[in-house]
């Protein structure tokens, strides 16, 4: 009988286990997928300030060169 209850308690203990598990995994996936999210706003505004800058640079080298000297 006490064994019948500690393979009870085991098998209770495990699936509880396993529950906890699954849920971190969702946690870790989500939390992954939100990084990247956020990766990839980083990225888009990097971009965009490196394009800006490309843009400024080449407006003042075509208008130096425009310039007589």
């Amino acid at each position: 009988m006490k064994n019948t209850e500690a393979t009870t308690d085991m098998r209770i203990a495990i699936g509880e286990v396993s529950s906890a598990l699954f849920e971190l995994r969702d946690a870790l996936m989500e939390l992954s997928l939100s990084l990247k999210d956020w990766q990839f706003e980083t990225d888009r505004d990097r971009r965009k300030n490196a394009e800006e800058t490309v843009q400024k640079l080449l407006v003042e080298i075509t208008s130096s060169r425009d310039k007589p000297q």
